[in-house]
């Protein structure tokens, strides 16, 4: 027989002698892998998955609905009163009145709802508690400036808007000047809402930047 098929033969064997003999081996190996329990992923507790929920939903109608009341109180200022100064007293004082009515029955609630959203966030966030108390705090000074400081030029046109008497009384330039008064001061409460609805975003998007 040739040299070279001897050899060849001999390496096969020799060959396949080595697998048999470790093959007990590599079959505990996996063996042993196979028995190994399974790892799982991390599980958080729920208390802190609902947490984390209560917050980011708290964020977004806290932010979102300041924003919604500033531009409210800006348009109408901007857009809606000045139409009323060129307008019989008859007509701009009860147009007023109705205007002023539908406000306080929407946009107060909504203002006191947005600050209490963004106060929630404060106290659950401790980490940014001080952006989301500004943004607390600057949303609900709504309500006191304009019990304090609106509130006597509303009883005002709302009185004149009334009674037919005091529309006969009251001069028309004192009207609009009491319709520009209320103007600049909403545009100052629609103020407040915008810096209560920016500050919620920058608290939102800063860890981000």
């Amino acid at each position: 027989m040739d040299v070279s098929k001897v050899g060849i033969l001999i390496a096969r064997r020799e060959g396949l002698s080595f697998l048999i003999r470790h093959r007990p081996l590599q079959t505990s190996f996996h063996k042993a892998q196979a028995d190994m329990p399974a790892q799982k992923a991390p599980r958080f507790p729920s208390n802190l998955i609902q947490m984390d929920t209560t917050i980011r939903t708290a964020q977004a109608l806290g932010l979102t609905s300041s924003i919604f009341l500033s531009g409210v109180n800006i348009g109408s200022s901007v857009l809606t009163v000045p139409i009323l100064y060129t307008r019989h007293i008859s007509v701009s004082t009860p147009i007023f009145r109705e205007f002023y009515l539908r406000g306080a029955a929407t946009l107060v609630p909504l203002g006191i709802f947005s600050g209490t959203c963004s106060a929630l966030v404060a106290y659950l966030l401790p980490a940014q508690r001080q952006l989301w108390a500004i943004a607390a705090v600057a949303t609900l000074a709504q309500t006191p400036w304009t019990l304090l400081v609106m509130m006597g030029t509303n009883n005002r046109l709302n009185a004149i808007a009334g009674s037919m008497i005091e529309q006969e009384k009251v001069s028309g330039e004192e009207v609009v000047g009491l319709l520009r008064r209320w103007a600049w001061m909403n545009v100052v409460r629609g103020l407040l809402a915008m810096v209560g609805g920016l500050v919620g975003l920058w608290a939102v998007i800063e860890p981000k930047i």
